[in-house]
């Protein structure tokens, strides 16, 4: 596509492994039983380029002359495909090396997932040897790659005498071998047309994730299903996603829901509510990652996504010759966050005159069973009257037989259309899905694909500019740090000066040590006021009576600070006195670091039922405040914002604009590990926090 950059970074260095001009097969056999046989037969079907098979017993291989070894071919070629046991794998890599090679693919077995000391200690050295020779590897344990685009078939996923994939713009990378296999076999047989296969194995050096940006950057590429068990560089993730959405392109993501390598909690005192795979979903939504919840699911939205057609909006028109299956195909849109809206008056009339009169022309649009006579006719002005409105975005057609009136008059409308059109067709659905359409016989997993054409049509390119420490300010929040001493986390008050700084709104108050100074403080802000001891010992004060809430008067006060400064179990570090905050809505925010990711930060519900009420949403720093807005927009399914009771959109944008502030806080400060701010309060002409926690790595 116009403007991709194909010069840097994992593209240029990976274009001799997925490009090459000239390969060797090192293992490469005429046993048609061995890996080495199919990955060479493969090769010497399609690849144009030059092919040499490497074996040290035997003179030829399949009619061509066979090299003892690496060291011995006729020249430097652009990739090795390595198929030998692992002891010998290290010495092959060193005399490619040697021999001026430019990269290899290693499908052997017995490394790191051995378990095995001698499998870890041949890994390692394969790492080491492509770091000092700048030598790309992938692999090893994986079963190759194919790259339709370049005619290469570099695996042995397919067999060598199996009719090769449709070559289309989708492309499949996968960490797992086997399970990335899987996905292409099944792909395949549901009609994805796959262009591009790739697996990374243990990854001794290329990634999964270099291999997402390689494929990316591709023009031919507009779909990657991507499968990985955790991501192991974040930045080259988020500059794939990135580049995809700025060229309208879609990364389909399947990956574990959970991993204990990964689990952590990304709000400091609730480690129940959000565990690193939510970290994950919250970066697929930021960065218009499709996530898919099944290989089925993965298939579906790449069936879907491959014709490169979006929405206008998310308007829904279902066409069905069954009532019951309208009322199922309905609900499952209005689930999945779709509208069905009613026709208008005059598209009714107009498909009204093609309908029997029993029949509903609303929509959904119920032609019945038995319509009537010319119905080919009938049923084609029906559809185009439909996708030829500008009240509908997308069309979901069910019908019965796959060779029927209605079948064909879906399959001559999706040709003259450029509105996602999907069939749902009940009885021999492969006669419409030959004909080039993405065609479901379950309705409810068609309205899923829909949903993910309208997710991916909605995305905005990322406008987040890279991130640039103030240097000033950090030092100014190092001196507030440095008040803690050897403690793990900061008093109250320092913490809210912390927030302060970094532009969170706070509540009033005053470090009092005596009582005539709290009596002071507390006529200073008149009216009632909160009383709180200050401990570093005490990480959530009302757990143990450390806080007193609407005081008022003197001797209120002093009784307040008696209590408050002698409280037992606890060396009591000094007295809070804060105004008293009302607010008709409290929300909770922070921050908490990503294993992989690192600063994430959350903002949801807030007050003492955090864990009960809803789960929060999540920004992976840094952020803009347009992705802030949109994330406070969906607390509490879009009914915080506005309302009587919610927040108005001037908070909103004030509260957003206070979230890409933590986000630069924890970009500035990696000393600090977690930020708990509970609750923030939101009143009619005001939004403020009334408590913070900050912890600190020690």
């Amino acid at each position: 596509m116009p403007g991709e950059n194909t010069a840097t970074g994992p593209e240029e260095r990976l274009r001799p492994v997925f490009a090459p001009r000239s390969i060797a097969v090192v293992g490469a056999t005429d046993n048609p039983r061995a890996l080495g046989y199919m990955v060479y037969a493969n090769l010497l079907r399609d690849f144009p380029g030059r092919l040499y098979p490497v074996n040290s017993r035997k003179p030829t291989v399949l009619g061509a002359t066979a090299y003892p070894s690496a060291g011995d071919l006729p020249e430097p070629v652009d990739l090795l495909v390595v198929l030998v046991p692992a002891a010998q794998v290290a010495d092959v890599i060193a005399e490619a090396i040697k021999a001026g090679h430019r990269s290899a693919y290693i499908l052997a077995a017995g490394f790191s997932e051995a378990g095995t000391e001698e499998g870890h200690s041949i890994q390692r050295r394969l790492t080491e040897m492509s770091a000092a020779a700048g030598f790309p590897i992938v692999g090893p344990n994986c079963n190759g790659y194919f790259n339709g685009y370049a005619r290469t078939m570099a695996t042995f996923a397919l067999m060598p005498d199996a009719d090769r994939p449709t070559v289309g713009p989708v492309a499949i990378v996968s960490q797992s071998g086997g399970f990335g296999s899987s996905i292409l076999t099944r792909a395949v047989k549901n009609r994805v047309n796959v262009g591009f296969f790739a697996s990374t194995g243990n990854e001794a050096d290329v990634t999964a994730t270099d291999a997402l940006q390689y494929v990316v950057a591709r023009p031919e590429v507009r779909v990657v299903a991507y499968f990985a068990e955790g991501i192991k560089d974040a930045a080259g993730f988020l500059r794939a996603a990135r580049h995809a959405v700025a060229h309208d392109k879609v990364i389909v993501s399947v990956a574990p829901h959970t991993s204990p390598t990964v689990a952590r909690a990304v709000m400091s005192h609730t480690a129940t509510i959000v565990g690193s795979s939510d970290v994950y979903d919250a970066v697929c939504d930021q960065y218009g990652v499709l996530r898919a919840a099944s290989v089925d699911e993965l298939i579906d939205f790449c069936l879907v996504l491959q014709d490169g057609r979006r929405m206008a909006g998310r308007r829904l028109g279902i066409l069905t010759q069954s009532g019951g299956a309208g009322v199922l195909m309905a609900s499952a849109a209005s689930e999945a966050g779709l509208e069905i809206p009613e026709l208008s008056p005059g598209v009714q009339r107009d498909i009204a005159a093609h309908l029997p009169a029993f029949a509903s022309a609303k929509n959904p649009v119920d032609t019945t069973a038995g319509m009537f006579p010319d119905a080919p006719r009938h049923m084609a002005a029906i559809v185009n009257r439909i996708l030829g409105s500008d009240e509908i975005d997308a069309l979901v057609a069910m019908t019965w037989i796959g060779n029927d009136a209605p079948a064909n008059a879906v399959i001559e409308a999706y040709g003259e259309q450029h509105k996602p059109v999907i069939p749902v067709v009940t009885v021999d659905p492969q006669l419409v899905a030959e004909r080039g359409l993405p065609t479901f016989a379950d309705p409810t997993r068609a309205i899923g694909a829909v949903a993910a054409i309208a997710r991916v049509s909605t995305r905005c390119p990322e406008d987040v500019q890279e991130f640039v420490v103030d240097a000033a300010r950090a030092a100014r929040a190092r001196d507030i740090l440095r008040r803690a001493g050897t403690n793990p986390g900061l008093l109250e008050s320092d913490s809210k000066e912390l927030l302060a700084l970094y532009g969170f709104p706070v509540a009033a108050d005053t470090v009092c040590h005596c009582a005539d100074e709290a009596v002071s403080a507390a006529r200073q802000i008149a009216g009632r006021v909160v009383m709180k001891a200050l401990s570093y010992g005490l990480a959530h004060k009302s757990d143990h009576g450390a806080v007193i809430l609407g005081v008022e008067g003197e001797p209120e006060v002093r009784k307040a600070y008696e209590r408050l400064s002698t409280l037992p179990g606890f060396p009591v570090d000094g007295v809070l006195v804060q105004e008293m905050v009302s607010g008709s809505l409290e929300l909770a925010a922070g921050i908490q670091r990503d294993p992989v990711f690192g600063p994430v930060v959350s903002v949801g519900l807030g007050g003492v039922l955090v864990e009960m009420l809803g789960r929060p949403r999540l920004l992976v720093a840094p952020f803009d405040i347009r992705a802030a807005a949109a994330a406070l927009d969906e607390l509490g399914h879009g009914r915080l914002v506005g309302g009587t009771r919610g927040m108005t959109t001037t908070q909103r944008d004030e509260l957003a604009a206070a979230l890409v502030g933590l986000g630069a806080l924890g970009l500035e400060l990696p000393e600090v590990v977690s930020v708990d701010i509970n609750p923030v309060k939101v009143s009619a002409n005001r939004m403020v926090a009334v408590d913070g926690l900050v912890v600190l790595d020690r």
